[in-house]
């Protein structure tokens, strides 16, 4: 019953958060919605959900750049609403809201792990499908690049030519961030256990479809995740409980095999009110 008890109490935090960051995203979006018009593109909604990301998070990543505190369930869990709040993960967290923010305008969204000085993951970006190509945003330095025809630039255009890219970026920029590669995946994180995961992608999806695939943006909403890994703890739980009080309050004997015929058998009396005889 214990057990029963922690996993329903568990579940209905978890439920509530997960619902309380829904709207809090629900309502940034918003926030972006007022400054969109009927001229706005795909591209110009995406620049203006980064400009929004950027403006609530720059401010509170200075606030909280000491903090040593204990932040206590947030900052364990790490939900997107705790890298909202704090920005404590540095690149990472603009990453990870704005990912948030673009998936409620339905837009295919992945967080990049950009190499620098040989090293992936020095900086952490994000890529949207526009409907045509996936384009960068950078809502650490609130950075998009624009290619010569007016268009968003992806990755592989700013990598192939970052002579021309590079004037682009403003003078806080860190020049050690000049695209050399990029990955959307640690796939050496857990060993056995990720590198399997990863050959069966290249096996069922192709290799290249395969290094594409963000882990990252499946997990956001941490609260989400945490309650349905719960539920899924729980039915077992839940199944040999119920089985365990029905053998004790309704069947006559410990012994008297479980089914679904002695159920209806020996439930009918306790319904009555009356004791089952041979």
């Amino acid at each position: 019953m214990f057990l029963n008890g922690f996993a329903i109490a568990s579940m209905c935090y978890f439920k509530m958060e997960a619902t309380y960051e829904n709207g809090l995203f629900g309502s940034i979006k918003n926030t972006i919605d007022g400054r969109i018009d009927a001229n706005d593109t795909p591209d110009s909604i995406l620049v203006k959900s980064m400009n929004v990301c950027h403006q609530l998070m720059s401010d509170r990543a200075y606030t909280f750049q000491d903090a040593k505190s204990d932040m206590g369930a947030e900052a364990a869990i790490h939900s997107t609403a705790f890298d909202l709040m704090t920005t404590r993960g540095a690149c990472g967290s603009y990453s990870r809201v704005l990912a948030r923010i673009v998936k409620t305008y339905h837009f295919p969204v992945r967080i990049a792990q950009m190499k620098a000085n040989g090293i992936y993951g020095a900086h952490n970006l994000v890529e949207a499908y526009n409907g045509t190509s996936w384009v960068i945003l950078d809502p650490t330095f609130d950075l998009c690049f624009v290619r010569p025809d007016a268009r968003l630039a992806s990755f592989a255009d700013v990598q192939n030519n970052w002579p021309y890219y590079s004037k682009q970026v403003s003078p806080e920029y860190n020049l050690q961030y000049h695209y050399e590669d990029v990955r959307y995946a640690n796939w050496t994180k857990i060993p056995i256990l990720f590198p399997s995961v990863k050959g069966v992608l290249n096996l069922t999806m192709g290799t290249e479809k395969a290094n594409q695939v963000c882990i990252r943006t499946l997990f956001m909403n941490a609260y989400s995740v945490w309650f349905y890994t719960i539920l899924i703890l729980f039915i077992p739980i839940f199944l040999m409980t119920f089985r365990l009080v029905i053998k004790t309050k309704i069947f006559p004997s410990q012994d008297t095999p479980f089914t679904f015929r002695n159920f209806v058998k020996y439930i009918r009396p306790r319904i009555a009110g009356t004791s089952y005889t041979h």
